[in-house]
């Protein structure tokens, strides 16, 4: 599953998003990185924390989340990443819509 936010600002709009979460106003999500140096987006209650996780990749045109878990867990269901994807758009929606021009998701 992923979302697709179409921008000309990829980078601004991804730099937003870190910026609310540090500051607080994200309080259910935290930014993590990997092992990799890639950034992973965890909505923070328990009953979703780190089990499924938009991770952004900026194009030229568009910021893709794609829908990530640690490899020591098992897969989560398409229930989990449903929901996941859904709060995260909500997020995207709610706050972050001056950014994109259009939000697609997929799954």
């Amino acid at each position: 599953m992923k979302i697709e936010a179409i921008t000309d600002s990829p980078q601004l709009l991804v730099n937003a998003i870190n910026k609310a979460i540090k500051d607080g106003d994200l309080k259910t999500w935290k930014k993590l990185v990997n092992d990799k140096k890639e950034i992973l987006y965890s909505h923070t209650p328990e009953q979703w924390n780190e089990k499924a996780m938009p991770k952004p990749q900026l194009y030229k045109d568009k910021v893709t989340f794609n829908i990530r878990w640690w490899t020591k867990n098992d897969e989560p269901t398409e229930e989990i990443k449903g929901y996941i994807v859904g709060r995260f758009t909500e997020v995207l929606m709610v706050h972050f819509r001056n950014y994109f021009t259009m939000l697609q998701t997929y799954p």
